[in-house]
């Protein structure tokens, strides 16, 4: 046999070998490597409370708030059409996410150990505090005041567990949203409400019979619950946050419903891209 003719063989051969190998590895599989794993194809289903403003609420017939912005802002990086749908009942938002009912929630829900047990989640968005309200014709001064009243706080919520672990002499009445909290002070039904900083400003201006008498700072941050073990849908939702936080869009979405507030002072420990964009304690036009 000629040289050149065994020497083509061997080429052709060598070209089968490699075609047979790149066949063997799927392409889509490799296309999918970091992809986020959702329940619909193409899709982020989102669970939001639709009565807590500036967080999460209903705007002119359309989801709304600070944790709308931010998720539907993520779910444009990653290429998904963010599908929000209102569900009021704060304790049962985890077991719907847990379930696999929704992807992920925007919500102002603290990453705290006990829900880190049920949940994954992403990395955080906001840090607050716990304020105490109360009626400004209570005389009210705060919680030794209340020994023996009754405080209102929000079901499943982290200021409920507060106040049972740090206020026993207070009696406790849970609340399935803050709405029904705030009606309820309103009404003269309870002699305080536990409730979110997001929320106070607001809860103010609509109702300036209200003062809030005591600030809690609380060690857990804001952040996205979303399915445990979904670690395609968390790593791709943190890498987002980072990229939003970094490219200075997450201080405009801030700036936009907590205007004349400084940054949460944590979120530069997590953050550190923030700290060129804003010194800690100072505030943004309003």
């Amino acid at each position: 046999m000629p040289i050149r003719a065994l020497s083509s063989r061997r080429r052709f051969l060598v070209l089968a070998v490699a075609a047979c190998a790149s066949a063997a590895l799927p392409g889509p599989v490799r296309a999918q490597v970091g992809k986020p794993e959702t329940i619909t194809a193409g899709e982020l289903s989102v669970l939001y409370n639709p009565a807590t403003p500036p967080t999460s609420f209903i705007q002119n017939g359309q989801p709304a708030g600070m944790a709308i912005d931010l998720i539907a802002e993520a779910a444009k990086r990653l290429g998904l059409k963010p599908v929000f749908r209102a569900h009021s009942d704060v304790a049962g938002a985890l077991p719907a996410i847990s379930n696999g009912q929704y992807d992920v929630a925007a919500l102002g829900l603290m990453r705290t150990p006990e829900r880190e047990a049920v949940v994954d989640f992403t990395g955080p968005w906001y840090y607050g505090w716990f304020p105490l309200v109360v009626d400004r014709a209570s005389g009210i001064k705060g919680y030794a005041d209340l020994r023996g009243r009754v405080v209102g706080a929000v079901k499943g919520s982290i200021q409920e567990k507060w106040l049972q672990d740090n206020q026993p002499e207070i009696r406790l009445m849970a609340f399935p949203n803050e709405v029904g909290m705030i009606t309820a002070i309103n009404a003269g039904s309870v002699d305080g409400i536990l409730m979110g900083s997001a929320q106070l400003a607001e809860a103010m201006r609509r109702y300036p019979q209200l003062v809030d008498v005591a600030r809690t700072p609380t060690p857990y941050p804001n952040a996205f619950p979303l399915r445990k073990g979904n670690t395609t849908l968390r790593a791709a939702l943190d890498k987002a946050l980072a990229d939003i936080v970094a490219d200075g869009t997450y201080v405009r979405i801030y700036d936009k419903w907590h205007a004349g507030n400084p940054l949460p002072e944590p979120l530069y420990r997590d953050y550190p891209s923030l700290v060129g964009q804003r010194k800690p304690g100072e505030v943004g036009a309003k």
